[in-house]
């Protein structure tokens, strides 16, 4: 480009070490940086580590220690905005959580007169299987709240005719899951972009919409860093078969129902490890101390460093990913795939990292899981199949190709925006 463009990148979540949406933040700001762009990364106060590669400011959030890092949240205002304003001039402003950075990002839009740029990582319609009551409290709530701020903070904005869309998964159709739905197109119509790693969410809100929101929507798949297709594979390939997950350990990621697959396979040369923490780390090592008889389940913790868990992708014999109909990508279904590792997961709807050539899809149920585990245990031929499918898979996802997809966002936004 002739002239790099300024970009504020906000979230909520804990950098770098929350999860895929920090990680894919990560590497974004980093390519962005490499190809010339100047970007300064806004982040919480708690667990920041500041990055070497761009600009950056520590912001003060509301968080209560102890919980997670989806309870965290900076801390907005019109003040707040103008202080950033008055130190930072950007050509674009990108918030990526639906909770302060996405009602920080539309004041610092509105005052600076530039496009708010969103992306959209979660699927709150997907948490009401696993966590009920937290996910009704939180429709009834938060999602309600979220985009009458919205509209308070940019009143600017003619409000859009809003549905519940139409076209849904089975789980996501009671009343909660489409009013969720429907509250993340209200947040979706006062941006001037938004994105997500899933077609899913952009269709359904273009359906919510009623097409309204069309240009402005664009899917983007996050990329993945580059010591992933790096990583060798040192475990002797006749030694026992290797199941790996990894994730967070909370309900909707369902590594419970990994754990009673693994356990319905009772292979004696079979082994699970399981890299992650969560809320659920307890209840699931009981679990699998009181129903696995027959091969060994080791829970490795969480590693924040990306060759250590490239390095466990590399060396298992299958990645297996139970979350059904709550991600939108899975970053770690294109990590196990650039290493090479053979992928069983459940959910239709997830594309990225997945083919019928390097991937086993599954219904989501134990048995169906177990099938998968048990059909790739006893051939080693297919299992070599789709290693050298997964390479090819992985090989396409890189940070580069997010980038520019990213800037391709970011300059149409910013054209419609002087346009308008």
């Amino acid at each position: 480009m002739a002239h790099p463009l300024n970009i504020g990148i906000i979230m909520d979540d804990f950098y770098p070490t929350s999860g895929g949406v920090a990680r894919s933040i990560e590497l974004q700001t980093l390519e962005l940086v490499k190809a010339g762009h100047n970007v300064t990364l806004f982040a919480p106060k708690p667990f920041f580590v500041p990055p070497e590669h761009c600009a950056f400011e520590a912001l003060d959030s509301w968080h209560i220690p102890g919980t997670p890092s989806f309870l965290c949240s900076v801390k907005f205002s019109s003040k707040r905005a103008r202080d950033i304003i008055s130190r930072y001039k950007f050509d674009v402003i990108h918030s990526q959580n639906e909770r302060g950075s996405m009602f920080l990002a539309a004041h610092i839009a509105k005052l600076a007169n530039i496009p708010h740029v969103h992306t959209f990582h979660s699927n709150y319609a997907g948490t009401h299987s696993t966590s009920p009551i937290l996910a009704a409290l939180n429709s009834y709530t938060y999602m309600q709240f979220a985009p009458f701020m919205l509209h308070r903070i940019r009143s600017d904005r003619d409000k859009l005719r809003i549905r519940f869309p139409r076209k849904l998964a089975s789980k996501e159709r009671s009343r909660l899951g489409r009013k969720d739905w429907k509250a993340v197109a209200k947040m979706a119509q006062y941006t001037d972009a938004f994105t997500s790693p899933a077609q899913y969410v952009i269709d359904a809100i273009n359906d919510a919409t009623h097409g309204q929101l069309a240009e402005r929507a664009f899917t983007v798949a996050n990329g993945i860093n580059d010591v992933f297709p790096k990583a060798a594979r040192i475990r002797d390939t006749n030694d026992t078969v290797r199941f790996l997950s990894c994730g967070r350990l909370d309900p909707e990621k369902r590594v419970d129902v990994i754990i009673k697959a693994f356990a319905k396979l009772n292979k004696r040369d079979a082994e699970l490890y399981i890299l992650g923490a969560g809320t659920q780390e307890d209840e699931l090592k009981k679990l699998a101390h009181e129903t696995v008889l027959r091969g060994r389940v080791v829970f490795l913790g969480h590693y924040e460093d990306h060759e250590r868990v490239a390095n466990e992708f590399a060396n298992a014999d299958c990645f297996v990913f139970a979350s059904y109909h709550f991600d939108t990508q899975g970053m770690v279904l294109a990590e196990a795939a650039a290493t090479g590792c053979p992928i069983l997961y459940c959910d239709e709807r997830l594309t990225v990292g997945v083919t019928p050539e390097n991937a086993l899809l599954t219904h989501p149920s134990v048995s169906a899981i177990a099938e998968g585990m048990e059909q790739l245990y006893q051939s080693p031929e297919l299992r070599a199949k789709l290693t050298a499918h997964s390479k090819a898979v992985g090989s396409k996802l890189t940070a580069t190709a997010m980038e520019e997809a990213f800037l391709n966002v970011y300059l149409s936004a910013v054209k419609k925006f002087t346009a308008a």
